[in-house]
């Protein structure tokens, strides 16, 4: 009975430790500043156009997409990591900034955009935030007596209905060197708060607000296709079962998907095999049936994919999604179908 109650325990721990929400694992192939940035708002610096522009910001609590959108680029350099946003406002005629004290809380009265970092990719962030008049807010998590030496800059374009704000953060307040490769945690939020609209979003979906470091998108400095596929482990962190979407340059995602694509069929082949091990391990014949019947349907489900990924081509992000959700579903499939298997042996024993 004793074991009976652990296993029963652990069973409950393994399905809690599990993350609870299927949102998209977002990954920002962050290119290195093929020049000098300057943050005076106005992205004019031909280094800009290298960096990936993104938009898609949905409302902080559920994932529907915003009708008022942002858009943005990440660049970095030795001595700095990069921010370029641009705010899409049709009511851009009410926008009147107004210069705010560093660090008081009326920066967050009107339009803003907020940044969150965590350099080291453990729940350890930092929060940045200007307003359209290029107020600075920053704080270590919740204590805003840490500040930075962050320079902020906005410009309000009336006949293009926008206004872009850039971010310029010193590496050496965020505590680390950067190095090609390295995984930085990270979200863009807006609040925007003009005429009537009181809107709240980000870029990656949280719960419940902003400071929800496990859901950060991922930055990953100077990354090549071959860094990103070994990475996957590292973006799924906390048992994170969305889709991986990974936002590049023309021509980049599709060998980055391919392999990624590669590495997880490789990881799901193994657990394949140490299934096939245990099922032949199996004094019952009922069990050992009853796992070869699950074996061969999962290997004839993915034989597919194998067969799209052996032929190298045609892996772009649709694909890739669509390979890696069920190779993630199947994966977790296996992974209880293992530990049912063991599980049975064990009882079988009692």
């Amino acid at each position: 009975m004793r074991t009976l109650a652990a296993l029963a325990i652990l069973t409950c721990s393994i399905a809690t430790a599990r993350a609870e929400d299927s949102y998209d694992i977002k990954v920002y192939p962050c290119p290195r500043a093929s020049g000098p940035i300057v943050a005076d708002g106005v992205l004019s610096e031909a280094a800009w156009q290298d960096a990936p522009l993104v938009t898609g910001f949905t409302w902080y609590n559920k994932p529907e997409l915003l009708p008022v959108q942002a858009l943005f680029r990440v660049l970095y350099d030795d001595q700095k990591l990069y921010f370029g946003v641009v705010n899409d406002e049709p009511l851009i005629g009410k926008l009147a900034p107004v210069a705010q004290a560093r660090d008081t809380h009326a920066v967050f009265d009107t339009e803003t955009i907020e940044i969150f970092v965590d350099p080291k990719h453990d729940a350890n962030y930092y929060q940045f935030a200007a307003n359209a008049a290029g107020s600075v807010w920053d704080s270590r998590g919740s204590d805003t007596n840490w500040n930075a030496d962050v320079s902020a800059a906005a410009k309000v374009d009336e006949a293009g209905k926008q206004w872009t704000l850039e971010f310029a953060i010193p590496w050496k307040d965020l505590g680390i060197t950067p190095t090609a490769g390295a995984v930085v945690g990270f979200n863009v939020c807006r609040d925007r708060l003009i005429g009537n609209a009181r809107e709240w979003s980000n870029w990656a979906q949280t719960q419940a607000n902003f400071h929800d470091p496990d859901r950060f998108a991922h930055l990953v400095l100077g990354a090549t296709p071959e860094q990103l596929a070994k990475l996957a482990p590292e973006f799924r962190k906390g048992e994170r079962h969305g889709p991986l979407v990974i936002y590049s340059s023309e021509g980049f995602a599709n060998t980055s998907y391919l392999a990624m694509a590669r590495d997880s069929l490789k990881k799901l082949d193994e657990q394949l095999t140490g299934l096939a091990r245990i099922a032949e391990e199996q004094r019952d014949a009922a069990t050992r049936a009853e796992l070869d019947k699950r074996l061969q349907a999962y290997r004839d489900e993915i034989r597919p994919f194998q067969q799209q990924v052996a032929e190298g081509s045609g892996i772009d992000a649709a694909a890739w999604m669509k390979i890696d959700l069920r190779v993630d579903q199947l994966s977790r499939e296996l992974g209880q179908a293992l530990w049912e298997a063991r599980l049975a042996a064990l009882l079988s024993g009692i």
